[in-house]
């Protein structure tokens, strides 16, 4: 019989599962962003329009460029998801807002998923793995974790409960 402290192991599956699912819903659709269809040679085949349409001057080497910020942009902004995703997960609504704790879990557990994420683009063959992309994926993480800390000060001085 369970103690009166803990879940049973069925009832704190069902309890993580909308947690967790989230978060492993998403690094699905980071896994299917690593995939040919959009490697930088399949990209530029939207992001071109798009530039020409709202930049109709721009050179070859400006597109270059532009193309290369908005793919690194995605990688940011997809690690950055995924560290909030995660820090959610792990504080599950519990007090207190915040706890450094679930802070380097997060940014861990994405650090870790943007390295995998560099070998599964590694074994795809029109993709590129780079240690510079897992480095721009673990920034994002990291500012995640950082918007979620100054959150907890900016509540935590507005409020007294944590």
């Amino acid at each position: 019989m369970a103690s009166p402290h803990t879940e049973p192991p069925k009832a704190l599956v069902f309890s993580l599962l909308p947690y967790w699912g989230v978060v492993l819903l998403w690094m699905a659709v980071i896994s299917l962003f690593s995939t040919e269809p959009f490697s930088a040679e399949n990209t530029g085949r939207y992001i071109d329009p798009l530039l020409r349409y709202f930049f109709p001057h721009i050179t070859a080497a400006q597109f270059v460029f532009w193309h290369s910020v908005i793919r690194k942009s995605a990688h940011f902004i997809e690690f950055f998801i995924l560290g909030i995703l995660t820090y959610w997960a792990l504080r599950r609504g519990r007090a207190p807002r915040w706890r450094m704790a679930w802070m380097l879990q997060a940014l861990g557990l994405a650090v870790v998923y943007s390295l995998a994420d560099e070998l599964h683009q590694a074994l795809s063959p029109s993709r590129t793995p780079s240690l510079a992309d897992s480095g721009v994926d673990s920034f994002g993480a990291a500012v995640s974790q950082a918007v979620i800390y100054l959150r907890h000060l900016l509540l935590s001085r507005v409020s007294p409960v944590q």
